[in-house]
This record gives C-alpha cells, structure tokens and sequence, in this order.
C-alpha cells in the first residue's frame, strides 16, 4: 500500500531512520526483556572508554582501536538456564565486523560456525556474533545461549555491511572464517612479517588479511586500500625499490594493492593475485550523529512552527501595508475607482415579461 500523502511518507521515512541510526543498547536490551521468556537476573553493569580496562583486560585497547561506544555485561534467565551476555556497541558496523573478526580463530580447538546474526561462532560454551554496529557475546549452554542470541538479533535494526576493503577479498581458494580487518599496526599477525610503519597507517589505509590455500599449499593475502591511487603507488614505488625481487608477490589496482605473504611459491601467488579487482565506489563510513527520537519529532514541529510563524507574518505584513495605504493614499494605489468595474445584479427592479410575437 503507498501513502496518497509524499509529505507524510517523507516524514514517516525520516523518522524511521532517526531511530534506526539512534538504537542505543538500552533501547535494544529493553525491547529483548519484553519477552516472556528472558529476563534480566540482576543489574547489568556499564562500561565506556573510561572504564573499558577494567572489563575487557588486553582486549580494551583493541575495542578502542576499532571504535567502542560502550559495553553491557550481565545475565539472563529462563527456563532453558542462565546466559551470561555481553553487548559490545561499536561506532559503525565496520567497526563491529572488525573487533568479531580480531576475535575468530578457525584453528582455535572446539572451533564452529553457527547461524547467528550476519556471521557467528562458537568455541566451548562462549558465542559469538556480529550484526549491524553490535558485537554480542553469551557465556553458557549453547542451547539457552542460541535461543537468547536469535531474540537479540531479531531486536536489532541496522544494516550489516563489512568495510570496503574486506569485501574485496577474493573468495576462490579462501580458507573459511580466517578474514580479518586492520585498522592499526597492533592489529597485524607477525606471520606476515610486515612493518607496520610502511604501510601508510598515516595516510589513513585500510586492511584486510585472508588465509587461502592452492593446491594444498598455504599463503596469507594483504589487502591495503588508500584513499587515492597516487598515495597507493607512492607506496608501491617505495617497495619495489626496497624489494624489486617480490614484484611477483605484488599487485596494484587504482587505490588497492594486494601482497601474497607466507608462501615463496610464484605459481601459488599469481593464483591469489589474479582473482584480486577493484571497482571503484563512494561510501559514508563517518559515524553518524546519536539523535533520540524525541529530538527528532522536536526538530520536525520546529520547522513546522517556523514556517507557520513566517506564513502568518507574511500576511499580516501584506494585510497592514493595505490597510495603511488606502487610509493615507485613498484611491490612489488600491481599488482606484477608475480600475474598478462594479457588476450588479440589481435584483430590486421588477420583472418586464417580453413575448415573441407569431
């Protein structure tokens, strides 16, 4: 069904994506205690960026890296048992897939995937998933943990999409879940035996790192995007001078270059490299501004008085004007007697009968 009115369908749009954009935690985990089945055991505890060390040990610098908002840890029952859970808000959904994919280990022992928000798994009895600007955590039995996981997820609005460069990374030969995104130098694996201060962290690179394997033999692929081609061939420039012998492990593409590491085999890196495109596209990755629904009703009728203020000052300017004139200037500039034609219907006269003659 479509809306007869454009102007109620644009506000209604408008004020469906001031609360999608300003979903907090707060709102999320008050529409999951909604349900019949879950609830609350206890007061949850909050954490930020001032607290986050407390909570999050060695992992706090990490979440600060790729963007925290804030944490909520604390549990929940029901009749299926208690579910530790621990909801990590990021700024963006870019950096929500990179703290989950800094916390995947395929090779991690009891490793598995499971079907839980855009992407989750599983290791022990502690869950993992990420969805939209949210990273979500459950700490106890897989069956209780799933059954909570799904509630939170069907309660989180927001679109889920991985950073540009991660989504370049080619599939073919890709070893499953061993994607990850890198936003600083602390972020990079020393397998890849990569100086972090030639990169370009400086000029605002982005990476992504993949785990492929050809013919039975295993490489690591480095993707680096920049933000324009001459800063991506600066950068190559300086390392074909460095190491002219890898050029053979390396490729540019516009603003992409892509590195084929761990392996010194030729063969198994033209493979990689050759599966490696770029086309170009203009995203808005800036986190966006926090606004309530409150401030965005308040907003709209804000406008709406401004306009009706100026509506009604505009007539009574109109209406004052020519009311002043014609009470100085009489019949000189308005309904001048000699402009004005004056139609009657003079229905005082009586009625003269006119008949046809035959």
């Amino acid at each position: 069904m479509t809306s007869k009115n454009p102007l109620l369908s644009a506000c209604l749009l408008f004020l469906l994506a001031g609360s999608l954009q300003a979903q907090s935690r707060e709102t999320l985990l008050k529409y999951a205690s909604e349900s019949t089945e879950w609830k609350a055991a206890g007061n949850a505890k909050q954490y930020d960026e001032s607290n986050i060390e407390s909570f999050a040990g060695k992992d706090a610098a990490t979440l600060k890296r790729y963007g925290l908002t804030g944490v909520t840890s604390g549990d929940w029952a029901s009749a299926e048992g208690r579910v530790h859970l621990t909801l990590y808000e990021m700024t963006d959904a870019s950096a929500a897939y990179g703290f989950f994919s800094f916390q995947r280990n395929p090779n991690q022992q009891g490793f598995s995937t499971i079907p839980l928000g855009t992407e989750g798994f599983r290791v022990g009895n502690r869950s993992y998933f990420w969805q939209a600007k949210y990273v979500v955590r459950l700490d106890g039995d897989s069956k209780a943990a799933d059954n909570l996981a799904r509630l939170i997820s069907q309660n989180i609005f927001g679109r889920s999409r991985k950073p540009v460069v991660s989504e370049h990374l080619p599939l073919n030969n890709l070893v499953p879940e061993s994607e990850k995104y890198i936003v600083d130098p602390a972020g990079l694996d020393a397998n890849l035996g990569l100086d972090g201060s030639t990169l370009g962290f400086d000029d605002d690179v982005e990476i992504a790192t993949g785990r492929y394997r050809v013919n039975g033999k295993a490489a690591a692929l480095v993707l680096l995007v920049y933000p324009t081609q001459q800063i991506a061939k600066k950068h190559t420039d300086a390392w074909e001078a460095a190491s002219p012998d890898d050029q053979a492990f390396r490729k540019r593409v516009g603003p992409l270059v892509a590195m084929v590491r761990e392996t010194r085999d030729a063969h198994v890196a033209k493979q990689i490299l050759n599966s490696v495109g770029y086309e170009s596209s203009v995203t808005w990755n800036q986190p966006r501004p926090d606004v309530s629904l409150k401030e965005v009703i308040l907003t709209i009728f804000t406008f709406i008085g401004i306009a009706l203020l100026f509506t009604l000052v505009a007539g009574i300017s109109f209406g004052g004007l020519r009311i002043f004139v014609k009470a100085r200037y009489p019949d000189r500039v308005f309904d001048r007697s000699e402009d004005m034609e004056i139609i009657q219907l003079r229905l005082d006269q009586g009625l003269t009968r006119k008949e046809l003659g035959s």
